[in-house]
């Protein structure tokens, strides 16, 4: 994992950015990570997506805050526990 980490941010350095906002804010929706990045939206799709499929990222389903919206479950994104020490390690050598 180590290794996929370190080529994933070396193809790509916005995937530091995706994952150091993810790890200052855990449990943090999409729309307020999309904001905190600040990619354009078929690029910040793109690497989340990537992050998923590797697990590297964990999405969440929540439920709302309001009542009114209780229905519709809102998604939250972590860094996957399992993999947080060695995402870590990875972008304080980057």
């Amino acid at each position: 994992m180590l290794n996929e980490g370190k080529q994933l941010i070396e193809s790509d350095p916005n995937y530091e950015i995706l994952l150091k906002v993810i790890l200052d804010s855990p449990y943090i929706e999409k729309h307020a990570l999309m904001k905190k990045v600040g990619l354009p939206g078929e690029t910040f799709e793109k690497l989340l997506k990537t992050l998923e499929d590797k697990l590297i990222v964990l999405e969440l389903a929540s439920q709302a805050e309001h009542s009114t919206e209780s229905r519709v479950p809102r998604k939250i994104y972590m860094v996957n526990p399992q993999m947080e020490q060695d995402i870590k390690a990875i972008l304080h050598k980057a």
